[in-house]
């Protein structure tokens, strides 16, 4: 049996004192430190069933948070999608139920947010295990593809909800439903049927009546369920906001110089996001397979402010910023104002205010023919006042 001595190696740590000149960072030789969690809470389910009404393809339909609801971590919508037949579900079905929606309060729209976009940000985040899991779990994924029934549960974008950012971010803590007479609004706007399956001419029959509102409510004590309900002054958190620079899906050709100008912009923009998908009329035949371009530039004023000029150029903006897709959901092009900006949904770590150009041009190029959209991510604060009434500003 081989023995070992560790002496010499022991005494050359004494070599190598001009390295341990920092902060210590953690003891590996002493058990981590147990402490404890704030408030103990637990969760509980409370479902809500929707009017007959709605069903694919309406309009602003407005749900107004029960008024004896507290405090909750999420609110899911649920839907019993029906079989298809003659044709499968896409991938994730859950993903193309939601078109967009509004956050109102006090008949005053908060923000407007496209479901998919943070949708395909978040789920681009996951490793390829987790990935799986989360589909089957809220957005109706089966392997392999088939036509059969399923229940997706598909997260709703409170000011709170985890899926405004990224994975392995810590989400934004609960939501106070305690508005006083400021009640929280949800209007929803649903895409077509034909939008969840893989053959636009044959989809799932109507789901009016199998769908309802799932809320995750978060179960306290007495004293601090009246101390998190009511934030009412107190409430503000920082979350993100995806801005559109374009109007809807463009027709962009291949290898050619694509502008989009955007004239007196608003905000902080943390990374603008190039989404190309293929060529495709039918916007309920585009995928999550985006397309990444080989060209990204920013002119400010007629002085060029970055400029991804090749497409090594665009991946390494991906790799050195943080942005490591799965298989499944690849990244769009992005170009990036902030450090390590795959984090910065929650660490601010700078960005581009663009207050100060009066125009700001946008040019990009793909490889072969795309429809494109043109998506800036911002900062934005959403806070809760005196009154209950909830507000959102991008300064």
């Amino acid at each position: 049996m081989p023995q070992e001595n560790l002496g010499n190696l022991v005494r050359s740590w004494n070599l190598m004192q001009g390295w341990a000149t920092g902060p210590v960072l953690e003891d590996k030789l002493s058990p981590e430190t147990y402490g404890r969690i704030r408030t103990l809470y637990n969760h509980s389910w409370r479902e809500e069933q929707l009017s007959p009404n709605f069903d694919w393809g309406v309009q602003n339909f407005s749900v107004y948070l029960p008024e004896s609801l507290y405090v909750v971590s999420s609110i899911y919508l649920k839907v019993e999608l029906p079989a298809i037949s003659g044709a499968n579900f896409k991938d994730y079905p859950g993903l193309y139920v939601i078109k967009s929606l509004r956050i109102m309060s006090n008949g005053t729209e908060v923000y407007t947010c496209d479901c998919n976009l943070f949708f395909h940000d978040y789920l681009e985040s996951l490793s390829e295990e987790a990935l799986l899991v989360f589909g089957d779990t809220y957005l109706g994924h089966v392997e392999p593809a088939a036509p059969a029934a399923r229940t997706v549960m598909i997260p709703i974008m409170l000011p709170n909800s985890s899926y405004n950012g990224r994975a392995g971010g810590k989400g934004h803590g609960i939501f106070p439903c305690f508005l006083g007479q400021s009640r929280l609004e949800l209007q929803f706007t649903l895409n077509t049927a034909k939008f969840t399956s893989a053959d636009a001419a044959n989809f799932p029959a109507s789901i009016s009546g199998a769908c309802s509102l799932m809320y995750h409510q978060v179960e306290m004590s007495e004293a601090a369920r009246t101390s998190y309900s009511d934030l009412r002054g107190a409430y503000s958190i920082v979350n993100r906001r995806f801005t559109e620079l374009t109007s809807g899906w463009q027709q962009g050709a291949a290898n050619t110089a694509i502008h989009v100008n955007q004239f007196q912009p608003q905000g902080t923009v943390t990374q603008l996001m190039v989404i190309g998908v293929t060529d495709n009329e039918d916007e309920s035949r585009h995928t999550q397979d985006y397309i990444l371009p080989t060209k990204i530039k920013v002119t400010a004023d007629s002085i060029v402010v970055r400029d991804l000029d090749t497409a090594s150029k665009v991946k390494a903006e991906l790799w050195t910023n943080g942005f490591i897709p799965n298989k499944e959901f690849p990244g769009p092009g992005r170009m990036c104002f902030a450090a390590h900006c795959a984090q910065s949904d929650h660490v601010f770590s700078g960005g581009y205010n663009m207050t100060n150009a009066s125009n700001v041009d946008f040019e990009f190029q793909f490889p072969v023919a795309v429809r494109y959209r043109v998506i800036a991510a911002q900062i934005q604060r959403v806070s809760i006042d005196a009154l209950g009434v909830i507000r959102a500003r991008l300064d």
